[in-house]
Order: structure tokens, then sequence, then C-alpha cells
């Protein structure tokens, strides 16, 4: 029976992060499509637009993190 209540918690857990994966996905989207808004709009001010190509990088580094934990809890 021990054995069934961890198989259980471990289950919720996976649950659980899937769901926060799936949420934090969803806002690094946004992150994402708003800074590609953002440099069309600053494409004549590169002193402002030469930062979001680090607000990208970061955001698709944080994209492929989402991705590595959803494919952790699918793959058990």
């Amino acid at each position: 029976m021990e054995g069934r209540m961890g198989d259980e918690a471990l289950a919720e857990l996976r649950a659980e992060v899937s769901s926060c994966a799936h949420d934090l996905s969803n806002a690094l989207g946004a992150i994402m499509n708003y800074t590609t808004f953002l440099a069309e709009d600053l494409a004549g001010t590169p002193a402002a637009a030469e930062y979001l190509p680090h607000l990208q990088r970061a955001a698709q580094r944080a994209l492929d993190l989402v991705e590595r934990l959803n494919a952790t809890t699918a793959a058990r």
C-alpha cells in the first residue's frame, strides 16, 4: 500500500509540474510576441532596440526548460 501511495503522489506531482509548465509557457510566449512587436516599433531606435535580443534569448532559454519539464513528466 505504501508503494501505491507513493505512485499516486508522484502522479500528482507530475500533473502539477505539467500544469505549471503550461502556464509558464503561455507567459513566455506572450513575452516573445511582445518583444517581437517592440522590435518592430523600435526599429528606428537602435539604442533602445539593442536590449530586445537579450530578452528574446532569455525567454527562449526558459521555453527550452519548459519543454524539458514537459518531456520529463511525459516520459515517466
